[in-house]
């Protein structure tokens, strides 16, 4: 049997990160023995990677418990990057501000922490990830789109962890180590390009370079696998074995799922409140997407309407699927579930990895085509945007009877 990489262990066949926290700072962890998170993932070089930031994320809480120096660190490296101090010189000592400031700072240092200040100051020794919370809150107001910049901006740091040496050789080398998908890859791509020219924004490197720019993907990465659309039968099979595990949170989720084709994000989002008579016809009202297309009504489902009534009823805390146990707000929620279904869909149903549960979204989207259901009635349901000006700009959205119409078309058999 092979030996886990250093900071790693598999549970389930899901890996995770783990560091165990010294004794002599225990105290300030609430007595806690050691960091451990799950990756989300069964690929090893996934989780390789993946580890690499938090492991150094822990590694850092761990120094700052014995004295602050990423604190120092980070103050050297803002004050290097102060262009207006840097910028105000006494014309009789030639020094300037960001020069005072950092020998006022310096002053009240011991000498092992001035070597560590000054090595930062001096050297060229920026992390890579050292300005990501300035760039997310300048660039993102979408929560979600915000942290997978911050996720992907922190990987690629694990390979290329000093700023001032990322180039094109470094980025190809980047590329070239990588395992996930060309769509993925592409798309971290974006994050880095936009994070770098923010920089230059910023002044904080060259305007003349860009080492994420004009950069072809590999061809070795492979193809992104297409969701597939779940036929009648398995739907039918994955609800008997969600049903024979007893797990109720799922199968609500499940079920509201196959009859609106609402992102998991979007139902466990969904409260008591979200449930509405909008043009005599009882709705779901979508306030949280990934999207502005998203923000929409989904007329209830014959088939859904009980299953509500049950669910609003039973609620213990307003949301409609109440008491998914979690601390980690709506992504906890979201990760509950589609790792349940997930478990069950591979261990139990057998179905292939392009079934997951956003491939329900595929599963109405196919079910509306097949009933005949225009296009654009389809988008509002399911939270696309339109193609077409006349109904994507001019249009202010079909109605609530056309979109009961069409939903009431999607049906499983008995």
């Amino acid at each position: 049997m092979s030996k886990s990489p250093k900071h790693l262990i598999q549970r389930n066949f899901t890996w995770y990160a783990r560091l165990g926290i010294p004794e002599d700072v225990r105290h300030s962890f609430n007595g806690k023995r050691e960091f451990i998170k799950s990756l989300g993932t069964q690929d090893k070089a996934i989780a390789l990677i993946t580890s690499k930031p938090l492991i150094a994320n822990w590694q850092d809480q761990i120094r700052i418990a014995r004295g602050n120096p990423s604190v120092i660190v980070s103050t050297a490296i803002n004050i290097k990057y102060d262009t207006e101090s840097q910028s105000r010189v006494n014309p009789e000592t030639d020094m300037s501000d960001a020069d005072y400031y950092a020998e006022d700072i310096a002053e009240g240092l011991n000498p092992e922490q001035q070597e560590i200040f000054y090595f930062h100051l001096n050297q060229e020794n920026t992390p890579f990830n050292f300005f990501v919370d300035d760039f997310l809150k300048y660039s993102y107001e979408n929560t979600a789109t915000a942290k997978d910049a911050k996720r992907n901006i922190e990987l690629f740091t694990a390979h290329c962890p000093v700023l001032e040496k990322v180039d094109h050789q470094c980025v190809m080398r980047w590329m070239q180590n990588e395992t996930r998908s060309k769509t993925t890859v592409g798309k971290c791509k974006n994050f880095l390009n936009r994070y770098w020219k923010y920089l230059q924004s910023k002044g904080v490197i060259s305007q003349d370079i860009n080492p994420f720019a004009n950069v072809e993907l590999p061809k070795s990465l492979r193809k992104k696998e297409d969701r597939e659309p779940f036929t009648d039968d398995e739907i039918k099979f994955v609800h008997t074995k969600i049903e024979e595990n007893n797990q109720p949170e799922l199968d609500a989720a499940f079920q509201i799922a196959i009859y609106t084709g609402a992102r998991i994000s979007e139902i466990v989002s969904l409260t008591t409140d979200d449930i509405q008579d909008i043009d005599h016809v009882s709705c779901f009202v979508i306030r949280e997407s990934k999207t502005k297309a998203g923000i929409r009504t989904i007329p209830i489902h014959d088939n859904l309407k009980e299953l509500v009534n049950q669910l609003s009823t039973a609620s213990s805390d307003n949301y409609l699927i109440s008491n998914i146990k979690t601390t980690s707000g709506k992504k906890g929620k979201t990760d509950f579930i589609t790792k349940r279904f997930k478990r069950i869909i591979r261990n139990q149903c057998q179905l292939p990895t392009t079934k997951v549960f956003h491939s329900l979204r595929n599963t109405v989207s196919t079910k509306l085509e097949a009933a005949g259901v225009p296009e654009n009635i389809a988008a509002d349901i399911i939270g696309h945007n339109k193609r077409t000006m006349t109904y994507g700009l001019y249009s202010g959205g079909t109605s609530t009877q056309q979109k009961y119409d069409a939903i009431r078309k999607v049906q499983y058999g008995k």
